[in-house]
């Protein structure tokens, strides 16, 4: 097929569709090819799935110059990537994961691999050998389990094949030194089997300075290799095997801050800390990109596991289990996060491992009426051992006295034993030719042991009791043990309808509850014991999918309320996050998303979702930003139940979710043009929108106000795309933006850092790839 027809196309950047329009090779009339997606484990038509589902494909993402899984979060509009500990991970609708240094967090978005759920790190640290990634919006725990509470990220990598022996190779360069190269193999080793080989390797140099060091910060260096190997020996039986393994060392602290806001230099202290910023070239603000810290930090991390999947078709059923085993190696961390070039706060990780086992046993029944799937589900998490200790220092009243306090008591140990066992059931059932029942169920069983300690460190050993003396650690005892352990029984389920009004368009509504067990965990740093209950959530969602234009449009819209309860999140004391309960949260809104085949080498996306999110019941601690306002101020705002002389707290009824902005959206266009016989020229831009966003409740300074980028790609290749040559630009305009904003620790009020993150800076860069 000729190039010129979209056949080969992107379908930039949008969700719903992805290298799937072409012109109908038996006639002249240019249609949208079908979209089929795996959201209910299931194959089928993205059209025909009464979920609120988009997917894109592996190649749209790389060929518009992205390089990472979080990436994806331009790619789809309501879809956002945290790096802070109170905003890390995927959020859906604006709501993610718990987070916080603690021992054990649960996130509310499930991370899916390969039909494995993945509780840590991240094994897709590249992406040049993914087939697609899906996003679903809402409740998914009938199939996908407690981590699915409010959606779920699924990522399918491409399988081996039988066919030839073929590959690609990929190599890009980018400002700041950005390279990225990678293979991919396919390895027909006979007519039943074959293997897969991708190798990769990704580095960058720092994007923000240390101007006490003299060196950027931010770098990383990434190299991985997953390989794969297919079995079919009958029509009937298949076995999947997937093993992957990647490291990853990054230059400075995980914690990429600069100084937003300074404190006031009333406090000779603070004066004392920040007062040689303007010394140093640094411009305090929301484009600083300057840090003064003088302890020099790193950290590194492995990451590796396999998959069994076996698939055995029984007749009208399909019988299916998928084993999985993961560790996470992290190794040293040093870093501290004081803001200043004065030593105040230094901490050390020693290393924290994790390790993960889930098996999986699921039944499925396509037939006229009836499809469904059903099946057991078992996981346990080990994180921490006894060899994996940390170490944490302040200096409080530094540089006039800096005597040590030893915050975490010495070398502190945290263990978290989290296991999980349910039953599930999802499918739906034909009521007429037009009509169908959708339900789901799933019971499970969580618990989750864990206990912390320290021992006296020998590098930090206290001196005898009595007043503190400069340069030495003050007296401390070792933390006895203390343990903790919580368990639960909890459901997830889903019940609707969906219509199909004609071939082409079909109307669905479902109620869905979400399920998040409960969990006791020890925070990182001083080993504060939180304990939160389990959280449940009440999803209504009715929605419609529609071709128009003879399947030359596709046009899919939902609205959607969502009630949580017991809600878990963490909360920042002005030490470290902490695990607790935020009482009661909703979130209501709309989204849809469109792709339009406006000519034969011209598509044109969008999409758009509104959430509006608000706490309902959240009484925290008195916001920096009250406090700096006078104790009248307090006095009128921070005076919920349970606040005292000493304790000022605050109700956070109505105000809407950390890092959750109310508008996203996202408009994307692809177009491409022979120009010979043998080259094709193609050209595709999306814009990214996202509006205001809080990162404390009550805050108006821990903000990050909207902002939106341009990406952008220029290619040619030869007419069977055998090489292609690209130039490609990440936020074209240099929008500066920031992950989160978060109070300064160790300061007075009126302190704040950025959260700083590399895409909110302009990266320029070209690319070549080879397919054989």
């Amino acid at each position: 097929m000729n190039k010129n027809n979209l056949a080969l196309a992107m379908a930039a950047m949008v969700p719903a569709v992805f290298v799937n329009t072409a012109i109908a090779q038996e006639s002249s009339q240019l249609m949208l090819e079908e979209v089929v997606v795996t959201a209910t484990r299931r194959a089928e038509s993205l059209q025909d799935v009464p979920l609120a589902v988009s997917a894109i494909s592996g190649e749209t993402i790389t060929k518009n110059g992205f390089q990472n899984l979080e990436d994806i979060q331009f790619q789809f509009s309501g879809v956002q990537f945290g790096e802070s500990p109170n905003d890390a991970g995927f959020r859906l609708r604006g709501v993610g994961t718990a987070g916080g240094f603690s021992s054990s967090s649960e996130s509310n978005v499930a991370t899916v691999v390969d039909n494995v759920v993945i509780p840590f790190g991240n094994p897709v640290s590249s992406l040049g050998d993914l087939q697609r990634v899906e996003v679903l919006k809402g409740p998914q725990g009938t199939q996908f389990g407690k981590n699915a509470s409010s959606g779920v990220v699924n990522i399918t990598t491409a399988k081996p094949s039988f066919d030839e022996f073929g590959g690609k190779v990929f190599v890009s360069y980018a400002d700041l030194n950005e390279t990225n190269v990678n293979a991919n193999f396919n390895i027909p080793l006979s007519e039943t089997l074959a293997a897969g080989v991708y190798l990769y390797h990704q580095e960058h140099d720092g994007f923000y300075e240390n101007v006490t060091l003299n060196k950027d910060w931010g770098g990383q260096d990434s190299k991985g290799a997953r390989a794969k190997l297919l079995w079919e020996p009958s029509d009937d039986l298949s076995v999947y095997v997937i093993g992957d393994y990647s490291k990853r060392n990054v230059e400075g602290p995980l914690q990429t801050w600069t100084v937003n806001r300074l404190p006031s230099f009333s406090n000779p202290i603070m004066a004392a800390r920040f007062g040689n910023f303007e010394t140093l070239g640094i411009t305090v603000g929301d484009d600083n990109n300057k840090s003064a810290e003088e302890f020099d930090s790193y950290s590194s991390e492995e990451n590796y596991g396999a998959s069994v999947e076996v698939n055995w078709a029984l007749g009208d059923y399909d019988l299916t289990s998928i084993s999985a085993y993961r560790v996470l190696d992290q190794g040293d961390h040093i870093f501290a996060i004081d803001g200043s070039s004065t030593e105040i706060f230094t901490s050390t990780n020693y290393g924290l491992d994790q390790a993960y086992f889930s098996e999986e046993l699921r039944l499925s029944y396509s037939g006229d009426k009836w499809q469904y799937t059903t099946g057991l589900y078992y996981s346990r998490r080990d994180t921490g051992d006894a060899d994996d200790v940390s170490t944490t220092q302040l200096r409080p009243a530094a540089p006039f006295n800096p005597f040590i306090v030893s915050i975490s008591r010495g070398l502190s140990t945290t263990q978290t034993d989290s296991s999980s066992a349910a039953v599930f059931f999802d499918g739906t059932l034909a009521l007429s030719d037009n009509l169908r029942m959708i339900s789901g169920l799933r019971f499970q069983y969580d618990e989750v042991e864990a206990k912390s300690y320290s021992n006296v460190d020998p590098n930090w050993a206290p001196s005898p009791p009595g007043p503190p003396v400069a340069g030495q650690v003050l007296y401390y005892e070792a933390r006895p043990m203390e343990t903790g352990s919580t368990d639960d029984t909890g459901w997830s389920g889903r019940f609707g309808f969906e219509y199909t009004a004609s071939d082409d368009v079909m109307y669905y509504a479902t109620v869905a509850r979400g399920y998040l067990g409960p969990t006791v965990t020890f925070s990182g740093l001083t080993g504060t014991r939180s304990e939160v209950g389990a959280q449940t959530v009440v999803d209504f969602t009715a929605g419609f999918k529609s071709q128009l234009l003879d399947n030359r449009l596709t046009f899919n819209g939902n609205i959607f309320f969502d009630k949580y309860e017991d809600m878990q999140t963490s909360a920042f004391n002005g030490l470290e996050f902490l695990t607790e309960s935020a009482g009661g949260f909703e979130a209501k809104g709309f989204e849809f998303d469109a792709t339009w085949l406006a000519a034969k080498n011209l598509i044109i996306n969008a999409s758009y979702t509104y959430s509006d999110t608000e706490f309902t019941d959240y009484v925290t601690s008195c916001p920096d930003y009250i406090l700096l306002q006078g104790d009248a101020a307090v006095a009128a705002q921070c005076s919920a139940p349970g606040s005292t002389a000493d304790t000022a707290l605050y109700q956070a009824a109505g105000d809407p979710l950390n890092g959750a902005p109310k508008h996203s959206a996202v408009l994307g266009f692809t177009y491409n043009q022979d120009l010979s016989d043998d080259l094709v020229f193609d050209f595709s831009t999306n814009v990214y929108y996202r509006s205001k966003a809080y990162y404390d409740v009550g805050d108006e300074y821990a903000t990050q106000d909207a902002y939106s980028t341009v990406g952008l790609n220029i290619g040619l290749s030869d007419m069977e795309e055998t090489w292609r040559l690209a130039l490609f630009a990440r936020n074209l305009f240099d929008e500066q933006f920031q992950s989160a904003v978060i109070t300064l620790p160790f300061s007075d009020a009126g302190g704040y850092v950025n959260w700083t993150t590399r895409e909110a800076q302009r990266t320029v860069g070209a690319s070549f790839q080879y397919s054989f």
